[in-house]
């Protein structure tokens, strides 16, 4: 973050070489003549204070012109940016905070606010700047005290950068992190619509107030997320009311831990019709299924109605749009036969699949979506357990040391039932990923999780990422296999 002050010196290159050549004619003039002439605006001033930094390397002349300038203009736009440079040297959190107050009184926000120009990067960068510095020498109380006076696009960067970071890599105890967060989501929550994400030529205002809505969502769903391992449900229950109309069921993760705490806050009643509509946005656990197949269950003694029940609150929209999804990823490509060793030894070869339908996912044990996907490839693998024409891999790519053990002790570890390949040592390289390489030419990208579905020695589809719900992965690889099936 503290890189951010390098901008100023990429637009003083850009700036420079655009005006050399104008400003060649003042090669040889004295700073102390040029300031005194009144023909010369502060913008071309300093556009000759550059050519002799960048183009002249005249040190002397660059360094005598740029402090007759800020003498003059004490006020001025070099002068602030000029100022922003000194970050350049900070070394600790402890300078970078002495610079940034040096930087507010010469430089008060307020005042520029009432008189703003196109150097509202330079502010933004100093508050993010000195928001972290505040947090990671855990100074909360100055923390929270300088965040009011932020805009809502400032502040939830600092949110993003500092406690939803050390809400995931618990960098910080809880206690203190609930207070902070506490303090800045109540901040954000009455800030969320001052259109600060505004921006001509990347937001016009429709999109700025998207943007800002989709942003609270991400940090609301960190404070609920936070508050529901402190336990802390009937408080957590009350930030839900708080996300977009698109954020409120859209999330499967957090909707799990929704139903959750409306069952531990004993809103029993409130628990089915929330879960109907998180089946409509397609954004279900396992778990959020099994409780509404119990629910359904408790009211309607016909258990063979529940499917009918189940697909009645689906959305069609969204339904199809998973349908054309999947028919773009559809592919005709041959791929490279392979053996690849399973969890028990053995050795699994693609040239014994034949007709079969077989589905692979790429995935690895540092990789945060990979591992999210997990239910829903579960999901797969239980709708498809009794099928022969059927079989589900995980394939363990790219990963070091003890590969093996780390695929298989995770996945036993977390309860998954997963028929395990490891991807073999490339030869060239040393690296587990012998067989994703030869697919990846393919896909133009090495990212994962990557699913692939092969047919008659043919990949047939593949797709990249993961939605974030469990129940519209599973959709997705049930329409792509289900149209494989119906080919003739």
């Amino acid at each position: 973050m503290r890189r951010i002050s390098l901008i100023g010196c990429s637009l003083l290159l850009g700036v420079t070489s655009v005006f050399a050549q104008k400003n060649e004619q003042y090669k040889n003039a004295d700073p102390k003549e040029l300031i005194k002439r009144t023909d010369l605006t502060p913008q071309e001033l300093e556009g000759i204070q550059r050519y002799y930094q960048f183009e002249l390397k005249d040190a002397k002349r660059a360094t005598e012109l740029e402090q007759l300038l800020i003498s003059k203009y004490p006020k001025g736009e070099f002068a602030r940016l000029t100022a922003f440079q000194q970050f350049n040297k900070a070394k600790s959190n402890a300078e970078i905070i002495a610079i940034s107050n040096n930087f507010f009184k010469a430089f008060p926000y307020d005042e520029w606010r009432t008189h703003p120009n196109k150097q509202g990067f330079i502010y933004y960068s100093v508050h993010r700047m000195l928001g972290t510095a505040y947090f990671e020498t855990k100074q909360f109380k100055e923390l929270i005290a300088f965040c009011k006076t932020l805009d809502y696009k400032t502040e939830n960067e600092i949110y993003r950068w500092n406690v939803m970071r050390a809400y995931t890599f618990r960098m910080l105890g809880q206690d203190t992190l609930y207070q902070v967060s506490t303090a800045l989501v109540k901040e954000l929550i009455t800030k969320v619509k001052d259109g600060s994400y505004e921006d001509d030529g990347v937001f016009n205002k429709e999109q700025a107030a998207a943007n800002a809505d989709e942003q609270l969502n991400n940090q609301l769903g960190t404070h609920i997320s936070l508050l529901y391992d402190m336990k802390k449900y009937a408080e957590a229950k009350e930030y839900f009311k708080h996300l977009s109309a698109k954020g409120a069921y859209g999330t499967a993760d957090l909707n799990e831990k929704h139903m959750d705490i409306l069952l531990q806050t004993g809103d029993q009643a409130a628990v089915q019709p929330f879960l109907e509509k998180c089946v409509s946005a397609n954004a279900m656990t396992p778990k959020m299924l099994d409780k509404l197949k119990e629910s359904y269950r408790v009211k309607n003694k016909d258990a063979a109605a529940y499917e009918t029940y189940l697909a009645s609150l689906r959305s069609d929209k969204e339904q199809e749009e998973l349908k054309a999804h999947v028919k773009e990823n559809l592919t005709n490509v041959e791929y490279v036969p392979f053996a690849l060793e399973d969890a028990d030894g053995k050795l699994v070869r693609s040239s014994d699949w034949g007709d079969k339908i077989v589905v692979l996912d790429f995935w690895a044990t540092w990789c945060k979506p990979c591992i999210a996907a997990f239910p829903g490839m579960q999901m797969v693998v239980d709708k498809y357990a009794n099928d022969p024409q059927v079989e589900v891999y995980m394939v363990g790519t790219m990963q070091t040391g003890d590969y093996k053990q780390k695929s298989t002790g995770y996945v036993k570890q977390q309860g998954f039932h997963f028929h395990l390949l490891h991807d073999g040592i490339n030869k060239e390289t040393g690296g587990q990923d012998a067989v994703f390489k030869t697919f990846v030419p393919f896909f133009q990208s090495s990212a994962i999780p990557r699913k692939v579905i092969l047919k008659d020695g043919i990949m047939r589809y593949t797709s990249e990422g993961y939605s974030g719900s469990p129940s519209k992965l599973a959709d997705e690889l049930t329409y792509a296999i289900e149209l494989l099936k119906s080919e003739k």
